[in-house]
């Protein structure tokens, strides 16, 4: 057994490991200082386990969280449910921060928020806008301070999926993709390497400025922006919350303060330049 703790504030990860690939592929990934044997004197935000279900190296990992499960996975891919895991355990057990399933990015002090489906291009944007500058401060997870309305960074490298992942490594040649995974139930995966500047920021929090949510359609003719209003952003906001409701007045008062300080925009787009130029205008 390698058991590790893995620390991306603001949370901790206790993870009791049959796979010493998955070690050394998180080593890839993340900072070295990021990964730790586990002391028994911390208390671990999340636990999850990466066990083998049956004797024998051949057979599939029982990916878990205490008596959740989570999935069964062989080695091979291992890494992006892993990834798929940590996310779970934040979506599905944290309430100390609103959670909404989003891109955040910072520039000048000031935080754009990405929510969208899954197939919406919001991670392609994300990593897009990071490798120009901007601070990543979550690809997947928006976390709202219910106190003070900040906006807190959970770092992690980028999940990029099939087309992105060409797209990506054609515009940036130095940017650090690993673990590419075929075959996944999302197809192929791999990971963006957060920028310098994101790993230095991991402690520095954003104020919300603009709300933005992306649609990527290959078969738009022209780039379309447009406003949205406070109402329809609440709504929106609303239901790509993990817990929103089980914060229930906690968490409409801090959905209502985030809508309140936010311009809202709708984003239809096929040419990634042209959403880049126009987030850039708007930003």
């Amino acid at each position: 057994m390698t058991d590790f703790a893995i620390h991306t504030a603001p949370f901790s990860v206790l993870v009791t490991n049959h796979s010493n690939k998955l070690t050394a592929a998180l080593a890839e990934l993340y900072p070295a200082e990021l990964i730790t044997n586990p002391n028994p004197q911390l208390i671990y935000d999340f636990c999850l386990h990466v066990q083998r279900k049956w004797a024998g190296w051949g057979r599939p990992f029982h990916v878990s969280s205490g008596d959740q499960h989570f999935r069964m996975t062989d080695s091979a891919q291992l890494v992006p449910v892993f990834e798929w895991g940590v996310n779970w355990c934040v979506a599905s057990y944290q309430h100390q921060f609103l959670a909404i399933h989003a891109a955040v990015l910072e520039r000048g002090g000031k935080a754009l928020i990405m929510p969208a489906p899954p197939g919406s291009g919001k991670s392609t944007l994300c990593a897009v806008l990071m490798q120009e500058g901007w601070r990543l401060l979550s690809d997947e997870m928006c976390l709202v301070d219910l106190t003070s309305g900040a906006i807190v960074p959970y770092v992690r490298p980028v999940s990029l999926k099939n087309q992105s992942l060409a797209l990506l490594q054609g515009r940036y040649p130095q940017a650090q993709i690993r673990q590419i995974t075929s075959g996944t139930t999302k197809g192929t995966v791999g990971y963006m390497l957060p920028s310098t500047l994101s790993w230095s920021g991991m402690q520095q929090t954003a104020t919300a400025a603009w709300v933005i949510f992306p649609q990527y359609n290959a078969a738009q003719q022209q780039l379309t922006l447009s406003k949205v209003s406070q109402a329809d952003a609440f709504m929106h906001l609303a239901n790509n919350s993990f817990n929103y409701a089980v914060l229930a007045e906690q968490g409409f008062h801090s959905l209502s303060r985030l809508t309140q300080q936010v311009d809202a925009y709708r984003l239809e787009y096929a040419c990634i330049e042209q959403a880049l130029s126009e987030l850039n205008k708007l930003c």
